[in-house]
């Protein structure tokens, strides 16, 4: 908002219009100490009011900030990345910080220059969804010296980053679990191939578990898209009755859905010839037919705490580095079921 003739409002305009000094307006803005709350807040009040705006060249120059975070995730087409961008951006704005958002797309070179990019925005932090071991997020805090938190990425990170996740390692073996109560036995997980992985953990996980219990694992590798997902489920399902999987498992609700769609297209039902479990629990996977059995996330809890560990560490660089595992639910729902009696 501009006042008549066209020039911004300032500081000195809400001191004049409250008949206090310019000093204890800034100080009031800045949430510092040497105002009370009640003047606090009717100084934020009339600013408001009038349509102040701080002058971010100005405060660049004042606190070497520019109020800008960065969120780089993997892909905008799963939903599971479209809640974590509402909780982050959320709690920017309530900490008074602004966020630019961009996806890499599992696209390496495109993750490189958008990491260049955002380093030339001048962005105070970065929180980051990377592909495969979070490497490139530890490179950018050492070569900008700022702060950066991985979001779901269950390798070791470089010691310099606070890292939020789910814990996929516990999604998986509880999903095995119930599979295996229910007595299935030829058990597959859906997977990124390594190199763009977040999780491996979930690997080492399955593989573990059916070991244990004298079985074969089925890792199924794809590319996680909706069509590359079809394209290998399909070809797992098309296998003979005896050898194919009768469950499978995934990394995403996303991905479930498609396991859905494999099925039809070789004529097989879910859940009467294959078991299909989720992660994430999106608002859709409780409208599938048969309804779909999932590990539940709070992700928007996820981008809210990713928000927070960065900003804290923005403004104060002594602040600990964080290691938030975001909790999950186990749902039952229709898509899991006894396996076929060709088992």
């Amino acid at each position: 908002m501009a006042r008549p003739g066209g020039t911004s409002v300032t500081m000195r305009d809400i001191a004049a219009s409250l008949g206090i000094s310019v000093s204890a307006v800034s100080l009031a803005l800045r949430e510092r100490p040497g105002v009370g709350e009640e003047l606090r807040r009717t100084v934020l009040e009339t600013a408001k009011r009038l349509g102040y705006v701080p002058d971010r060249a100005a405060v660049t120059l004042r606190t070497g900030r520019s109020g800008v975070v960065g969120l780089l995730i993997r892909n905008l087409r799963n939903p599971f990345f479209l809640d974590v961008v509402e909780g982050f951006d959320f709690e920017c704005a309530r900490r008074g910080y602004q966020a630019m958002i961009t996806s890499s797309r599992y696209e390496v070179p495109h993750e490189k220059e958008l990491l260049e990019a955002l380093t030339s925005r001048a962005i105070d932090g970065l929180a980051m969804a990377p592909i495969g071991s979070g490497r490139a997020a530890g490179a950018w805090a050492r070569q900008t010296g700022k702060p950066a938190v991985v979001i779901n990425c269950s390798r070791q990170v470089a010691g310099e980053l606070s890292a939020v996740r789910v814990d996929a390692a516990a999604a998986v073996r509880t999903g095995t679990h119930h599979l295996l109560a229910l007595g299935h036995r030829r058990i597959g997980l859906v997977t990124a191939p390594p190199r763009t992985s977040p999780d491996p953990e979930r690997v080492t996980a399955f593989t573990e578990l059916m070991t244990d219990h004298g079985l074969s694992p089925t890792v199924i590798t794809t590319a996680l898209s909706d069509v590359a997902a079809v394209d290998a489920l399909t070809a797992e399902l098309a296998r003979p009755a005896d050898q194919r999987v009768t469950a499978v498992l995934t990394n995403g609700d996303f991905i479930a859905h498609a396991a859905y769609q494999a099925a039809r297209s070789v004529g097989l039902r879910v859940p009467r010839d294959l078991s299909v479990i989720g992660h994430d629990d999106l608002p859709t996977s409780a409208l599938l037919d048969p309804p779909l059995t999932t590990f539940r996330v709070d992700r928007v809890a996820i981008g809210t705490a990713a928000a927070s560990a960065l900003i804290d560490r923005i403004e104060a660089p002594s602040h600990s580095r964080l290691r938030i595992v975001v909790p999950g639910e186990f749902v039952v729902r229709g898509s899991t079921a006894v396996p076929p009696v060709t088992e």
